[in-house]
């Protein structure tokens, strides 16, 4: 059932954005742990040229999914289950590497585990009829932002605040930067977020085949030799 009160929505919203919430993105770096490998991110600077651009590629194209989620359940009459497929088709050609889309299904899987204990819908439950290894990230994520009555742009939001946090919370991990630094980067990212929710939005409301399919081709080989290592911190 959606959220009656768009107090519950924020509160929702407010658990969802929490890095406690057990769904597995803490074990994550975004490409974060290869770049530092290879010295790409050697200071605070660097780093918020790499969360910018991911910002508006990757990112952007995982809001779009996320907030094209929330606006096909909120129009689809009978069960969910065919236009969650249907979605999740889209986000898995956006993934073009084989460890990413195996990442994006886990965290959609386990997303879907925990949301399902903080608020049982039978949306939720679809999810899992999905695929067997679970519905990808950005479609999960769009059908919880539904259930506890998020809008487009609201989900859109949490998407891509996690896509900057990310990044961020590995750096911060692996590369000793000044924490306070890195919060400031992350509040400075406001503006940027704001307008690419809108566009994320924007794109919902159009047609399946013109949602943005941006990426990141470095992070993506980086993705591909990642996980051929055994001696890596993150699972990307």
């Amino acid at each position: 059932m959606r959220a009656p009160d768009h107090r519950v929505a924020l509160h929702a919203l407010l658990v969802l954005a929490d890095g406690r919430l057990p769904v597995g993105g803490h074990v994550h770096s975004a490409g974060v742990e290869a770049a530092l490998r290879d010295g790409r991110l050697p200071d605070l600077d660097a780093l918020a040229d790499f969360v910018v651009s991911r910002l508006h590629t990757t990112a952007l194209a995982e809001a779009a999914i996320v907030a094209t989620t929330v606006c096909h359940l909120v129009e689809v009459a009978g069960p969910p289950v065919n236009v969650l497929g249907m979605l999740d088709g889209e986000a898995g050609a956006r993934l073009p590497v084989p460890a990413l889309r195996a990442a994006s299904r886990r965290l959609g899987r386990q997303l879907a585990r925990v949301a399902g204990r903080c608020w049982p819908d039978p949306v939720l439950g679809a999810l899992g009829d999905v695929h067997p290894d679970g519905c990808h990230q950005p479609v999960a994520l769009g059908a919880v932002a539904f259930v506890v009555g998020a809008d487009a742009t609201e989900a859109a939001m949490l998407s891509l605040h996690h896509s900057a946090q990310t990044p961020v919370q590995a750096a911060l991990k692996l590369g000793g930067l000044d924490p306070f630094g890195l919060a400031a980067l992350v509040a400075g990212l406001a503006p940027a977020i704001a307008e690419l929710a809108d566009l994320a939005a924007h794109y919902a409301a159009g047609p399946l085949a013109d949602l943005p399919a941006d990426t990141g081709l470095i992070v993506e080989i980086d993705a591909v030799a990642h996980d051929r290592r055994t001696d890596c911190l993150f699972a990307t």
